[in-house]
């Protein structure tokens, strides 16, 4: 009950700063970036997609905010069953190639689209191909976490996370 009190007042107070203003200050920002961080926190997601949208609307070359969009799209993706999410997935892949845009040596960011890679569908954007892309990516960023890419992907589809 304290979860869904607190997600309300969270929810209301992002949507009252959004609706007061057309021009968003620097500091409206931040606060709706906290208010969707703590909801992603207590795993609601639906909410936080929304501010983060909203976020990179206002600051479309903000590679935080682009950021929290897609790992947001793709842990709700997640939890999803299969079908349902499918329909989420265009958008998260379209979200995170952005992303990877903005800065292609995020460690975590590469990480995530290797996992994504190698879980979607090619016809829905992913693939091996794709994969080992990023895992030679993730090389040049670090030996050792290279080496645990290149095992993940050897050993995909066994491994299951």
């Amino acid at each position: 009950m304290e979860k869904i009190k607190y997600s309300v007042a969270l929810i209301l107070f992002a949507s009252s700063l959004l609706s007061q203003n057309q021009k968003l200050e620097i500091s409206d920002l931040v606060k709706i970036e906290r208010i969707a961080d703590s909801l992603v926190q207590i795993c609601e997601f639906d909410k936080p997609i929304d501010l983060y949208r909203e976020l990179v609307k206002n600051n479309p070359t903000s590679f935080n905010y682009n950021y929290k969009l897609a790992a947001t799209l793709a842990a709700k993706i997640e939890l999803m069953p299969r079908i349902k999410g499918a329909t989420y997935v265009p958008e998260m892949m379209n979200q995170l190639e952005k992303t990877y845009k903005l800065d292609d040596t995020s460690l975590s960011l590469n990480w995530i689209m290797l996992q994504v890679y190698l879980e979607v569908p090619r016809f829905l954007g992913g693939g091996k191909k794709k994969a080992k892309v990023i895992i030679e990516k993730i090389s040049k960023i670090s030996d050792f976490e290279g080496k645990k890419a290149k095992y993940l992907y050897e050993n995909f589809p066994n491994k299951k996370y």
